[in-house]
């Protein structure tokens, strides 16, 4: 392939992946807010970028279901659907159980002291740091749990359902008594962990996820 033809698509490609990356980011952080219309034409003028790379991007979007396409009408944030979260978190609980599954034997003190580390910086952040910082220090610590199993497609399907729970998480969390909850229920799975109580490890990683199904904002 000659060389200005593969320069040509790797420029696209990055131009598609920067909005992508940032559409998404803003999101899950609220900036865009649910049934926001995203403009094309606009957002081609604030990346400077053609239109193409801000549809593909908004393609990607749509097939994780974080915006929506309605034809002749426009593209929106969709709105945060109960049901969606009810299926991910019931996934991400059971993905959380067979991780443990696959990791429990092979636990050492390192690992286990890591795990702790995560859960108190997670605690240091619950009343004080933003509820996207918590969020986020959160998700460390579930996707250690999920790095531990080794099996590098449960940790990709997690990674994947842990971004599709960002937006719910980041309200989740500004509730300090959620914050709280959650620090306790990691608590209780290291303490599971370390006695090698698979059932009780488990239970309390799917409990976790469950929390989150129902609350009110």
């Amino acid at each position: 392939m000659p060389v200005p033809k593969e320069r040509e698509v790797y420029k696209r490609s990055t131009a598609k992946e920067r909005v992508y990356l940032t559409l998404r980011q803003w999101i899950i952080d609220g900036t865009l807010q649910p049934e926001e219309r995203l403009n094309d034409t606009e957002l081609a003028e604030y990346f400077s970028v053609s239109r193409t790379p801000v549809r593909e991007a908004i393609q990607m979007l749509s097939e994780q279901k974080l915006v929506h396409i309605i034809p002749s009408s426009g593209t929106f944030v969709s709105p945060i659907d109960p049901q969606d979260m009810a299926y991910v978190y019931q996934l991400l609980g059971k993905l959380q159980a067979v991780a443990i599954d696959f990791c429990i034997s092979t636990l050492d003190e390192q690992k286990l002291d890591h795990l702790t580390r995560l859960n108190e910086k997670f605690l240091e952040l619950a009343g004080t740091g933003s509820s996207a910082d918590i969020h986020a220090a959160d998700r460390k610590f579930h996707n250690y749990l999920a790095q531990l199993s080794e099996n590098p497609y449960l940790i990709s399907f997690t990674d994947q359902l842990t971004l599709q729970a960002c937006r719910n998480e980041n309200q989740f969390f500004k509730n300090y008594s959620r914050q709280r909850t959650s620090y306790e229920n990691h608590r209780r799975i290291i303490d599971a962990l370390i006695k090698r109580d698979l059932k009780t490890a488990q239970k309390e990683a799917e409990d976790n996820w469950l929390i989150s199904i129902d609350y009110e904002s």
